[in-house]
């Protein structure tokens, strides 16, 4: 028997828990392959999550693909959701691909599937495929996924996890996430920079406050650091459930001129803090408790494009994102010492942070979503 021929069609559904507006890894990367896709001359349909704010309904307004917003309780929206998308395969017949952003959104398409000769791809992020010991979620990680038609992982290592769930390796994809470059004119944004002038060396992290971004441990490190680098500036970018923690350790060890928290920063704030920043530090931990952990760690090679050189830790998929020696230093993250003369390392010897500089910014290159989208167009 001939096998049946790929679907050439240009629609392309998305369903997403995650999407910009708001700030976040996998928000950026669902909106990118969107708006990619989209270049590429696909016809874009996507449904996703919402919070019907001012803010989103204007972000919706100049997109140049079609939107459905669901919002309000969890289990109801996304009912609503799969049921619309349902209908929508039905009235249009002709679809090439739907992209889910995690085994939860493709869970109920791929187990009660409306078959069109559609495909569905499933993005697989880290944490979103760890299930410990409950069996129950591990079993319809698995059912799910091996429903799917290909599972696409962001990383080698989060690859290796979903294979320990009994999926084939044939069966997953790994296409690293992409970055965007967001060019600041300094003459523009002159207040900003004059605001950061006197500080030397800045190390920044643009992350979730969350354990496993370990700011606690680098604050402890920034503390013994200030002896030595008097005007040295920790930029702490983010929101999340550890703010009161890390503010009050700031306040106990009195490094309230050194450690600043920015809360949550837009692209172009974003933007700003790598051109001013020397060092992006965040030498990630595994969180047992919360299985939460690493999957590849895009803020590295965002640093990366701007020629900032990292302090890891190799712990998850960040060996992929952080290559030790060439564009940063993967350190111990238990233990301050090593995160402290890692830092201390890069920012003594100008020779090393030059040439760690310089391979950051090759190395990033090959992320930008240019050619990642190509990875994408392979598949489809």
């Amino acid at each position: 028997m001939s096998k049946p021929k790929r679907n050439q069609s240009k629609n392309i559904v998305i369903s997403t828990q995650c999407f910009l507006p708001v700030l976040g890894g996998m928000e950026n990367l669902m909106g990118n392959l969107a708006k990619n896709l989209h270049k590429k001359k696909y016809n874009i349909f996507v449904f996703a999550d919402g919070k019907n704010s001012t803010h989103e309904k204007q972000y919706d307004k100049k997109l140049n693909y079609e939107i459905i917003r669901y919002s309000g309780i969890k289990i109801l929206r996304k009912r609503r959701k799969i049921r619309d998308i349902k209908k929508f395969i039905n009235f249009k017949k002709n679809i090439n691909s739907i992209f889910c952003d995690s085994w939860k959104s493709a869970e109920n398409l791929v187990n009660n599937k409306v078959l069109n000769n559609q495909r569905i791809f499933c993005l697989a992020h880290g944490n979103d495929v760890l299930a410990g010991k409950n069996l129950l979620k591990k079993k319809r990680i698995k059912k799910t996924l091996n429903n799917c038609d290909q599972v696409i992982s962001n990383s080698k290592f989060t690859k290796n996890k979903i294979i320990d769930l009994g999926i084939k390796s044939k069966k997953i994809k790994v296409i690293y996430p992409g970055i965007d470059t967001c060019n600041v004119n300094s003459k523009k944004n002159t207040s900003v920079f004059k605001k950061y002038k006197k500080f030397r060396p800045i190390l920044l992290t643009i992350a979730r406050l969350e354990k496993r971004k370990n700011h606690k441990r680098i604050i402890y490190a920034v503390n013994d650091l200030v002896k030595e680098f008097t005007n040295m500036l920790y930029l702490i970018a983010g929101e999340g459930p550890e703010i009161k923690k890390i503010t009050k350790l700031i306040n106990s060890l009195s490094l309230n001129n050194n450690v600043k928290i920015l809360g949550k920063v837009d692209e172009k704030e974003k933007a700003i803090l790598y051109k001013i920043s020397d060092l992006h530090v965040m030498p990630t931990i595994h969180d047992k408790k919360y299985l939460s952990i690493e999957g590849f760690g895009i803020s590295y090679i965002e640093a990366g494009i701007n020629g900032i050189p990292s302090i890891s830790s190799g712990v998850g998929g960040t060996k992929e994102s952080v290559i030790n020696g060439k564009t940063g230093i993967i350190c111990d993250p238990n233990s301050t010492s090593s995160i402290k003369n890692s830092i201390k390392k890069l920012l003594v010897n100008k020779y090393i942070y030059k040439k760690m500089s310089k391979n950051s910014k090759i190395f990033s290159k090959k992320f930008l979503w240019k050619n990642t989208i190509k990875n994408y167009l392979k598949i489809i």
